[in-house]
């Protein structure tokens, strides 16, 4: 339980929290801000009713750190979920239940061009549904490789099926 009057002081310092926030990368145009933001001052709170015998200085130095830890841990959250989410569907745009005959045969052609990664990503994380931390964990590849791979992958079919 958080006392009313540590958390009007979690919510007057929220230039303490603002910074964490920075801190750990996070833009004030990001879609979750808001939410981080109010999560940090409930953890400010939090803070200050468990050390309310510490010199406020302290308090605000562990907040400050805490905020930062608990923030990365939820953009991590968040880009497990995003990564789960993402199907094949979404990432082509292709056309709602229309098999479109002249896509499949540039789709089979760019197969044929690919290379072991990103057939990889395609089969095994776009469509057998894989996260991204399965495959990493299966194949020792480095996670920012595959997902660089995903990437440039998903705009290479793009462009492909645009043409």
């Amino acid at each position: 339980m958080i006392s009313q009057e540590n958390f009007i002081k979690a919510w007057k310092n929220k230039r303490l929290i603002a910074g964490a926030l920075k801190a750990a990368g996070v833009r004030r145009d990001y879609v979750h801000y808001e939410d981080l933001m109010q999560d940090g001052v409930l953890l400010y709170a939090e803070l200050l009713d468990k050390l309310e015998n510490q010199p406020d200085q302290k308090v605000d130095k562990l907040a400050f750190r805490k905020i930062i830890w608990k923030t990365i841990d939820e953009l991590r959250k968040i880009q497990r979920h995003e990564e789960r989410t993402s199907n094949l569907e979404e990432a082509f745009n292709l056309y709602k239940n229309d098999y479109d005959w002249q896509n499949l045969i540039i789709l089979k052609q760019e197969i044929k061009k690919m290379t072991q990664e990103e057939l990889l990503v395609l089969f095994e994380h776009l469509i057998c549904g894989k996260t991204i931390t399965q495959i990493v964990k299966e194949t020792k590849i480095p996670r920012i490789r595959i997902k660089r791979c995903k990437k440039m992958l998903i705009t290479k079919m793009k462009l492909a099926l645009s043409k």
